[in-house]
């Protein structure tokens, strides 16, 4: 039998409590290895303690036959392996070029060879899809994405064993992701291994040769995914079994305004956008990659000031208009942005303070002072309430998993009281179980004459948590559906549609979800 790639045996760590738990895996030369999970179940400090980001406590890891014990980044990459964060490691202020070359610049007497640069850049960019974007544009333009594709590609510039994979699609639609899938199977065809982490079950049954299930620290099962289906995995991460969600009934209530986007436009939005958000109501958006979703969002709260129109907040007390994040936020409006990490954490504070700010108005203050006793009572409530995994208040909010970052930022918005959230892709790179938890707090918004706004890449989701769906299309607002009036493809034509030169109306069958590739195994 062919040696192992990546032999990891009785591997533990601990920070104030254990996180890994005598882990041992098995990863094959020339496979697809998945690794599924919880948040919070250790999947992100395992990757950690591969590429050297962090020190094992104890076990004993094996690479092709030798001893392999990284303490830093470079270890790692010297040996082969390279990675793809979830939480990516892009430079806004560098070019996209000298992103995907950072590791191994090209250069010549402390001179870096600019044409190298670019030509392996643009090949790099062609193979992941993104052969349009220009190697010298700044990494901070960018859109999400694009910057994951773009780190992708950063993974890929150098020769290696092992490329670990951390949510490489979370962001992606579902051509750009089978894109990416293409090139992993590519790539385990010639030889490379490959660790795949993703909470997207179907793309991991899709693309991998074996799945493995951490839970608490712990590996629970290795297997096939032709022996594991989606809801057997469910249970093996979360140790119990999942119910179908159960759409809450949407009670008819009159429709009082809350929300309006009169005439509004951007220099990212040329097309004047119109639509009025209900008290109670979630509306979805939705849209191809660059179609505007986070640029409208962006509007709404003030975050982009507009060439035209306004944004109309109608309140008990009269109608304000948001031209700027603060009267937002006075005016009861939460925004969470779809890259959590530069757009809402406060990376090396504690979990009180990312909670706390921007405050309550009614909470946490005694003859103007803040009152730091109540402060904790209602950040532990918040904890409870979304059943957010850490060690307490004080903990740093970088040593959280994604998904409980995610809620984190939920909570901020809770404490203050908002009466309009709008969420950009809340569900990005979280587990099944948060998931369903986010969708349960969404109803209990709804429940308490909350609006939401959410936007969205998968249609599914919206489908499940909306009561109406606004489409955007080639950054121009197409369509709108509303429950029991839609169907997936008649929202996937309308996306299409500044593209197909069709309208929604007139072809709704018409443009039906490509079905994923399944890898054939041998």
């Amino acid at each position: 039998m062919e040696p192992a790639r990546l032999s990891i045996t009785n591997l533990s760590k601990s920070f104030s409590t254990p996180v890994l738990r005598n882990i041992d895996l098995s990863i094959a030369r020339g496979a697809v290895h998945a690794i599924v999970g919880e948040n919070g179940a250790g999947k992100t400090t395992l990757v950690n303690i591969l590429t050297g980001l962090l020190q094992k406590d104890s076990g004993k890891l094996v690479l092709d036959g030798v001893t392999y014990s990284p303490s830093n980044p470079k270890d790692g990459f010297d040996v082969g392996i390279s990675c793809a964060t979830q939480e990516l490691s892009i430079v806004g202020t560098l070019s996209v070029a000298e992103n995907i070359a950072l590791r191994n610049l090209p250069h010549k007497k402390s001179v870096i060879l600019r044409d190298e640069l670019e030509s392996r850049a643009r090949d790099l960019l062609e193979l992941v899809g993104l052969g349009h974007l220009s190697p010298d544009t700044p990494a901070g333009d960018i859109s999400l994405a694009d910057r994951q594709l773009v780190e992708l590609a950063k993974a890929l510039s150098t020769d290696c064993r092992l490329l670990i994979l951390d949510e490489p699609t979370a962001a992606l639609t579902k051509p750009q992701a089978e894109r990416v899938h293409k090139i992993i199977t590519d790539l385990a065809s010639s030889g490379t291994s490959v660790i795949y982490i993703s909470h997207r079950l179907d793309d991991v049954r899709a693309v991998s040769d074996i799945v493995s299930v951490l839970r608490d620290g712990r590996v629970v099962t290795s297997a096939s995914p032709d022996t594991l289906s989606i809801p057997e995995i469910m249970v093996w991460m979360s140790g119990q079994h999942y119910q179908e969600r159960e759409i809450s009934p949407i009670a008819k209530r009159k429709k009082i305004p809350v929300l309006k986007a009169n005439n509004v436009t951007t220099e990212e939005l040329p097309h004047a956008i119109n639509f009025t958000c209900y008290k109670g109501e979630i509306v979805g958006i939705a849209g191809l990659a660059g179609a505007g979703r986070s640029e409208l969002l962006n509007a709404l709260f003030g975050l982009t000031s507009l060439t035209g129109g306004c944004v109309s907040r109608f309140t008990e007390n009269g109608t304000i208009s948001i031209d700027k994040t603060s009267r937002a936020v006075r005016s009861g409006v939460g925004y969470l942005g779809e890259d959590r990490r530069s757009m809402g954490l406060f990376l090396g504070q504690s979990i009180i303070v990312n909670v706390m700010l921007p405050g309550n108005p009614r909470v946490g203050r005694s003859f103007g002072l803040l009152d730091r006793a109540q402060e904790r009572v209602a950040g532990t409530e918040l904890l409870n309430r979304l059943a957010i995994k850490c060690d307490g208040l004080d903990q740093d909010i970088d040593q959280l998993s994604g998904g409980n970052q995610q809620k984190v930022l939920i909570a901020r918005w809770l404490h203050h009281d908002s009466e309009i959230f709008l969420l950009d892709e809340p569900t990005r790179g979280v587990d099944v179980g948060t998931k369903n938890a986010i969708y349960r707090l969404l109803f209990e918004l709804q429940s308490r004459h909350k609006t939401v706004v959410i936007v969205s890449s998968e249609i599914d989701e919206l489908m499940t948590v909306c009561g109406r769906i606004l489409v955007l299309s080639a950054r121009k607002l197409v369509g709108e559906f509303k429950r029991d009036e839609w169907s997936k493809t008649s929202i996937l034509a309308a996306a299409f549609q500044e593209f197909a030169g069709e309208s929604p109306a007139t072809n709704h069958d018409s443009i039906a979800p490509a079905e994923p590739a399944n890898r054939v195994r041998t």
